[in-house]
Parts: structure tokens; sequence; C-alpha cells
């Protein structure tokens, strides 16, 4: 009886996993039909990645026995092909988009950088505008005195 309620839980779970029956309603319909034994969701969750892993563990007369729609066809090399070259292009897509933001990241901190340089430019030269003002103030009140500015006097 545990191995047929074994088989019963795996063929069960490999049909509502194709269906799209989730967890919740796979263990309903378990209890309903095996109303003394109790499956916990992570004995569902358990028996669906052993199937994930291995389907040749899912018996075959208990796949004949399922309706057709949860029946899902093998995958031809083909479509196995598509598959693996669609995860290919949705991970190169993803990586792309991280790159993309790494590199807008880069050129804000180099923007933020460069606004950062004007501003220490724009002090300096008020600083030697201020400077060059004391010199010329300074040369005037040195001409008014009587001494030519730019000559040197010893």
């Amino acid at each position: 009886m545990v191995f047929a309620l074994c088989l019963d839980i795996k063929s069960c779970t490999y049909a509502n996993r194709y269906a799209g029956v989730s967890v919740k309603e796979t263990l309903e319909i378990l209890h309903r039909e095996n109303p003394t034994v109790r499956y916990l969701p992570r004995d569902i969750y358990n028996a669906r990645a052993a199937i994930k892993r291995d389907p040749s563990r899912v018996e075959a007369t208990a796949m004949e026995q399922l309706p057709t729609f949860y029946k899902k066809p093998p995958m031809t090399f083909e479509e196995k092909l598509r598959a693996e070259l669609r995860t290919e292009v949705a991970n190169a897509q993803a990586e792309i988009e991280k790159t993309k933001e790494a590199w807008r990241k880069e050129v804000e901190d180099l923007k933020e950088q460069l606004r950062h340089k004007d501003k220490m430019i724009q002090k300096f030269e008020m600083f030697i505008d201020i400077c060059n003002e004391r010199v010329m103030v300074q040369r005037e009140r040195l001409e008014k005195e009587g001494e030519p500015s730019g000559t040197a006097t010893g």
C-alpha cells in the first residue's frame, strides 16, 4: 500500500505539475483519494523535484491512466535546442542590462566628478581674480605715492 501511495503521489504530482495545479490543490486531490494518509506540502515539493531530476521514476502505467490533458509530449531535439537557446538569450539580455546599468552608474559618477571639478575651477578663478584685483589696487596705491610700478628700486 505504501509503495502504491508513493507511486500515486508521484503520478498525481507529475500530472498536476504539468497541468498547472498548485501544491495545495494537489494535496486536496490526494487526501480525497487517500483519506487515511496525510501528506505535507513539502512531500509534494520533494516529489516534484524527484520527478524533475529523473522523469523515469514515474511508472508508465500511471501515466497511461491519466487524462490526456495531463500528458505532455516529450520534447524533440529541435524544441530542446530552442528552449536552451531561449534560456541563453534571456541570460545574455540580463547580463546586457546589468552591464548597461553599471555603465550608466559609472557615467553618472564621472559627470558628478566633472561638476565637482568645475566648481573647484570656478573657485580658483575667483581667487585669481581677487588676487589680481589686490595687485592692481596695490599698484595704484604705489603710483599715487610717487613710485612707478614695475620698476625695481635698489
